[in-house]
């Protein structure tokens, strides 16, 4: 193995170890009849303003989702940093605490769930598979993405979901600047990983 791509050993390592307003209403005697003219001005404000409830949700969603992009830049660019060689040639790389940024961005508790060989055989898997299927050679780090980290709380899992948390594995690369997952999973504890899917989203 090149010894350059230890990086993901050490890595692994380091896991293993993101208004209403009501309108006045003509009554009848009883007081709670509306006239024909004032239901028809309520339903129009009502759909008013759901309109604007959903416009206001796709801005925040927008926002939300630069700002999270934001953070993870500045996560990766720190675990970056905190890369270096080692004197038998290798490459250690010590991830950054997650606790300083926001959104659940460096979460990688989700490796807990198996133990190191187990995250091992994981890697040679996506390394396999990167190297013969996709023919590039980036290095291979856990996912810090809470947007994918999000499959193993999540009932629909998507792409991946025949299969339960515990036979889930995720990855993540940089390719040409793009970052994208690798979704890995087995038929049980102790079975072999295999791709199931790359991309940016296990939302099918």
């Amino acid at each position: 193995m090149n010894k350059k791509n230890w990086l993901k050993f050490g890595i692994a390592g380091v896991c293993a170890l993101v208004f209403v307003t009501g309108c006045s209403s003509k009554s009848t005697d009883n007081g709670n009849s509306h006239s024909h003219t004032d239901i028809m001005i309520e339903d129009i404000t009502g759909e008013t303003e759901n309109v604007n409830q959903s416009v206001s949700q796709e801005e925040n969603d927008s926002q939300s989702g630069e700002d999270i992009e934001q953070v993870l830049a500045d996560y990766r660019s720190d675990r970056a940093k905190g890369e270096s060689d080692t004197p038998d040639g290798y490459v250690l790389a010590v991830a950054p605490n997650e606790e300083d940024y926001g959104f659940g961005v460096g979460d990688t508790s989700y490796t807990s769930r198996f133990d190191t060989k187990e995250v091992s055989e994981a890697f040679k898997a996506a390394e396999k598979y990167i190297e013969d299927t996709l023919k590039i050679k980036p290095p291979l780090y856990c996912c810090v993405d809470p947007r994918m980290t999000a499959i193993y709380d999540d009932e629909d899992k998507g792409v991946a979901n025949s299969y339960d948390a515990d036979n889930i594995f995720l990855c993540e690369y940089s390719e040409n600047g793009e970052w994208q997952y690798i979704i890995l999973v087995r038929e049980g504890k102790g079975k072999e990983w295999t791709v199931l899917f790359h991309g940016n989203t296990y939302k099918q």
